[in-house]
């Protein structure tokens, strides 16, 4: 069992995502800080190669990502879940976003398959979150 956004929750669900299979689309770096949790901010990075699976990366991306934005702690858990929705989110201006909008929702395209979501769900109740 894995903690909720650490190193092995990421490269699990890594491997999760390269089961769905290969990202196709524009190479694209997208980084996530998640704030308010009881062990402060959790960043990450989300690396998009065509012809690649998703990336999980944790930490700030290297060099600049292509966009990032900071989400809440429960909105983080919530997506992790399938409760939250981030291109809702982002729609009502819940997300504090800095660079292009477009690799933004190429990602939440991503996020929002079902394999994808899932393999989140499964991960989120083996690290013990509850709605």
């Amino acid at each position: 069992m894995s903690t909720f956004l650490s190193p092995e929750w990421f490269a699990e669900l890594e491997a999760a995502a390269a089961a769905a299979g290969p990202y196709h689309g524009p190479d694209l770096v997208v980084e996530v800080r998640v704030v308010g949790g009881e062990d402060g901010p959790v960043t990450y990075h989300v690396v998009l190669e065509d012809g690649a699976p998703l990336q999980y990366r944790p930490g700030p991306a290297p060099g600049e990502a292509d966009v990032s934005y900071d989400q809440a702690w429960d909105d983080a858990v919530g997506q992790a879940l399938g409760t939250y929705d981030p291109a809702v989110g982002f729609m009502q201006g819940q997300l504090k976003v800095k660079g292009s909008s477009r690799p933004l929702l190429e990602v939440f395209r991503l996020w929002a398959d079902p394999a994808h979501k899932e393999a989140q769900a499964r991960l989120a109740a083996d690290a013990g979150l509850a709605a």
